[in-house]
């Protein structure tokens, strides 16, 4: 069972072609309804977007559920509800960007994003890339996540509101109400979802091992998102503003549980993000620019006291962080039958306030970034462009980035592509400021790395397949590693070298029978990411894969409709994860490889549709992080109302 997701995967993958060319023509069928396509395969095969089908199923459920069971993004949390981070390409966290309506929200602290506080409802477009994404956005040394707000204009009234309740006291409340005709849309979505999170598990680290409840575990996540746009003649002009609080209590680790102490342990997060866009079009010429203003802060709070009286206190920590930035991105863009010009140009300041640093540091950075795409015949395209960024008035080296793309006439829906670029990426400001360890003198990490890309689209009567196949190297340099020093204390450096190789699968099918519509979406990822620095050979960790980071990640998403019924049902495996760089006996060296299954059915009324999931179907026993639990089997049931005069007109 454990590698059904694999299998099935790859079974897909070699015979869809077969089953698309050797279809009787004799056999009739009603129109095709084809979704929109998860991979754009010509004018950006390297990027995966989600399509309707994606979007819909996982609207009721945070960002880093749909990556994790629905692209080859490795998705790292830590419990249920818990802090959720990105592995894209066997990189760190912090290597990821994601993107909100084209602006940064990487944290400038820890250089990285939370997913699980980033609901799919607030959200209209979700997209993933490797490297660079283009002129306009940044690179990741990893990748850049894609999350935007698309205004639709047309005299319409949309209300959408969703209610989920489900196992350990969950409960979700969603509304969203849209309004506007041909020059004016505004729209507001609002959320609230909490959880007593106190479901059962075994704790391994107790001897002998015994069954537990979850204590300590309870959070709640709350926000609103408002946005306002206007089309005049050659210009849009938007308006967003996404607001959110929550809160969780932070439990122990498997090893702490019943050893006395009486901890409390918390979080609370806020922040409040803002952009204004504005759009101009005129013939071949666009020119955009986007303002944005974000103030985010953090509470944390430990507390440990003694288990006998007096109960005094042992551990006592109170920390706050805020922090504010405001950035501003220009770009133009100047497209021909036989060449496009672009150029981009963005500044933006940062500042932290912390109890974790000696001083309030500001950060100060610009980009300059040309490019130029070349269309040699249509079949053959050449792409181009070079990046240049400050950081505090340091120019650590240019960013170079090249696309070679061909797609040949005689293999219709065949399309290839190559790329080769250079990305750096910064030192955060823990990294730099950090009391006691930061280091003012960290070098910026360098990545070199290089993709082929083949996609192939094959269409017939009742078939619609769209496959891909990536294959990349990364050797990134400079990589920062906390290590630990004679003093108590960590401090980071610029030790590692890191080599990232493997290879990603990826397929969509959809088809239809009569009143039967199926689609499939796969992925699978290959991932050999290993640490090829001296002090990775002098400390016996060379060649060993990184932590946390699996080999092999595969999901499948298989959904039918059958009139206004449907049935999904996914699987998501994770192979074995190394969680300490040498053979430490005291630990488990790594955590085994694990196998989900989920299920959902639904159907849809006039304006009604209800839907029953049941998540971790076999119920699993497994750990994503060590010593933090994960439920097993639980249950989820949503009800949705939607009434929808007038259909949009998306503007772009």
């Amino acid at each position: 069972m454990k590698l059904i997701s694999l299998s099935l995967l790859f079974v897909i993958f070699g015979t869809v072609q077969l089953v698309s060319n050797t279809a009787p023509d004799t056999i009739q069928l009603g129109q095709i309804e084809v979704r929109a396509s998860a991979i754009r395969l010509v004018e950006e095969i390297r990027k995966l977007e989600f399509d309707s089908l994606s979007m819909n199923t996982f609207k009721s459920q945070d960002l880093s559920l749909m990556l994790r069971q629905n692209s080859p993004v490795f998705i790292k949390e830590n419990g249920f509800g818990g802090l959720s981070t990105a592995s894209f390409r066997g990189t760190a966290a912090n290597h990821t960007v994601v993107l909100w309506n084209g602006v940064p929200i990487n944290g400038p602290q820890l250089g990285q994003v939370d997913f699980s506080v980033i609901p799919v409802f607030l959200m209209d477009k979700v997209s993933v890339v490797a490297g660079t994404a283009g002129v306009q956005q940044a690179a990741g040394i990893g990748g850049v996540v894609t999350v935007d707000n698309v205004p639709a204009f047309g005299r319409n009234l949309s209300i959408e509101a969703m209610q989920t309740a489900g196992s350990f006291s969950s409960f979700g409340s969603y509304l969203s109400v849209k309004a506007g005709n041909e020059k004016f849309v505004a729209q507001t979505r609002l959320f609230r979802k909490r959880s007593e999170n106190d479901f059962y598990y075994l704790n391994t680290a107790a001897w002998p091992s015994q069954e537990m409840k979850h204590d300590n575990a309870s959070w709640f996540d709350q926000g609103f998102l408002q946005e306002f746009h206007l089309h005049a003649k050659n210009t849009v002009l938007s308006f967003a503003s996404w607001n959110q609080w929550n809160e969780r209590n932070l439990p122990p680790i498997m090893t702490n549980v019943g050893r006395g102490g009486n901890p409390k342990e918390y979080q609370h997060d806020a922040f409040s993000r803002n952009v204004i866009t504005w759009k101009y079009y005129i013939g071949s010429l666009k020119l955009a620019n986007r303002v944005s203003y974000f103030n985010e802060s953090q509470n944390y709070y430990l507390k440990t006291t003694s288990s006998f009286e007096p109960y005094a206190i042992v551990t006592l920590i109170d920390s706050d962080n805020r922090f504010q930035s405001w950035q501003n991105n220009f770009s133009a863009n100047y497209q021909k039958t036989k060449y496009t010009i672009e150029a981009a140009f963005d500044f933006g300041l940062e500042n932290v306030q912390t109890d974790n640093y000696l001083e309030n540091p500001s950060r100060l950075s610009f980009g300059l970034t040309g490019g130029a795409a070349f269309y040699i015949s249509n079949a053959l395209s050449l792409k181009g462009q070079i990046r240049i960024e400050s950081v505090n008035h340091s120019i650590p080296g240019v960013q170079p980035f090249f696309e070679l793309s061909y797609s040949p006439k005689r293999l219709k829906g065949l399309s290839i592509n190559g790329t080769l670029g250079r990305v750096l990426r910064f030192p955060t400001m823990n990294d730099l400021y950090w009391f006691p360890g930061g280091n003012p003198d960290l070098k910026p990490e360098r990545s070199l790395q290089s993709s082929l890309n083949i996609a192939y689209e094959a269409i017939s009567h009742r078939v619609v397949s769209k496959s891909k196949v990536s294959i990349y190297v990364s050797d990134i340099k400079d990589w920062i590693q906390w290590r630990p020093t004679t003093f108590m204390y960590w401090v980071p450096e610029n030790v590692a070298r890191v080599f990232a190789r493997g290879f990603e699968l990826n397929q969509q099918l959809d088809f239809q029978c009569g009143a039967w519509k199926m689609s499939i979406r796969g992925n699978y990822a290959f991932t050999l990411t290993t640490d090829e620095s001296p002090v990775a050979k002098l400390d016996n960790y060379s060649g060993r894969q990184l932590i946390y980071i699996p080999r092999h990640h595969g999901n499948l998403m298989l959904r039918a409709d059958y009139k206004e019924a449907y049935l999904n049902i996914n699987s998501d495996y994770v192979g074995k994860r190394h969680v300490s760089y040498n053979d430490d006996h005291l630990i488990y060296d790594y955590l085994p490889a694990y196998q989900l299954i989920g299920i959902g059915v639904g159907y849809r009324f006039k304006y009604v549709e209800t839907t029953l999931k049941v998540n971790n179907l076999l119920d699993k026993e497994y750990q994503a992080v060590l010593w933090r639990p994960m439920p097993g089997r639980y249950f989820e049931l949503v009800f949705s109302y939607k009434l929808d005069i007038k259909r949009n007109r998306d503007v772009d």
